[in-house]
């Protein structure tokens, strides 16, 4: 079994086109004080399940957290982007975030370093600090912003 995201709050996640590009954000958040174990990739198919956008790989329960989170955090749509993306042989990257100030430093490396679609994920609303560059995946309608 993949590992499980769970919930985002808390999360900082950007999408990388290129391994080189989270490698070199991956060394400016950690020149920037970040610790690393506050930073996660997900990378491959295997890993695309994590986000488990629907929750259907956790079942009933799954789908429900999930159903809450997307009236409460707002996030369910944004999962499915990161999820697609893993599954396109993109990079995702997520950094635990405190406060303002380091979201807002964290976006910026993120972006600075070829990152895009970042977002923070707040208990009550998502910050979009960064829309998708290039091809988008390919979703349904109803997920598109």
């Amino acid at each position: 079994m993949t590992r499980s995201i769970g919930s985002a709050v808390g999360r900082l996640m950007g999408v990388f086109d290129r391994r080189d590009e989270v490698e070199a954000a991956i060394t400016a958040l950690t020149a920037a004080g970040f610790d690393r174990s506050r930073i996660e990739l997900f990378d491959g198919p295997d890993d695309a399940g994590a986000f488990d956008a629907s929750g259907r790989r956790r079942g009933l329960r799954g789908r429900l957290f999930r159903i809450i989170e997307f009236s409460w955090a707002d996030q369910a749509p944004d999962f499915a982007w990161y999820e697609a993306a893993v599954r396109e042989s993109r990079v995702v990257l997520s950094v635990r975030a405190r406060g303002q100030r380091e979201v807002r430093s964290a976006a910026d490396i993120v972006e600075a370093n070829g990152g895009h679609f970042v977002n923070h994920f707040g208990w009550f609303e998502t910050q979009e600090l960064a829309r998708w560059r290039g091809t988008e995946p390919d979703l349904p309608g109803f997920l598109r912003r």
